[in-house]
């Protein structure tokens, strides 16, 4: 059995961007209130831009790939590889940008995620989406008749 393209696109897909946007939101309202509208155009830069699509393909190709799941099992695989993707985009880019030590500024960034209700946002999803998914039963390919004694 396995989940249909269709299915793991959208699911992908709006996983990724809700919760990518509910993060923005959350981080535009706090830029707004600390440094007034000075400071927005800094949110979203190329960089930023990396990791929704990198998301995007990942949960697309872990609900295709692995097995069907049942919901909480979707819910843990889902979110930590959300988490390990958010991670690896932001200490490449920290690495990028000359950095000394990227890794602590990844799970900064991951610590902020999870308080601009950017994670809880993206684990809740992926628990409403998961019982959306199509399942389907692969067919395998027959090496042509089969008759007995061979």
């Amino acid at each position: 059995m396995t989940v249909t393209w269709r299915s793991a696109v959208r699911y992908a897909f709006f996983v990724v961007a809700s919760s990518w946007m509910v993060g923005l939101v959350v981080l535009a309202a706090m830029t707004l209130t600390s440094r007034g509208t000075s400071g927005l155009a800094d949110i979203v830069g190329p960089a930023e831009l990396v990791f929704p699509v990198v998301a995007f393909a990942g949960l697309t190709v872990a609900r295709r790939v692995l097995p069907p799941l049942p919901r909480w099992g979707v819910i843990l695989t889902d979110g930590a590889l959300y988490v390990a993707i958010l991670v690896g985009c932001e200490g490449v880019a920290a690495w990028a940008a000359g950095d000394d030590s990227p890794l602590d500024s990844a799970f900064v960034i991951a610590i902020f995620a999870l308080f601009s209700l950017q994670l809880p946002a993206a684990w809740g999803l992926s628990a409403w989406r998961a019982q959306h998914l199509e399942v389907v039963i692969r067919r395998r390919p027959s090496a042509g008749p089969h008759t007995p004694g061979d």
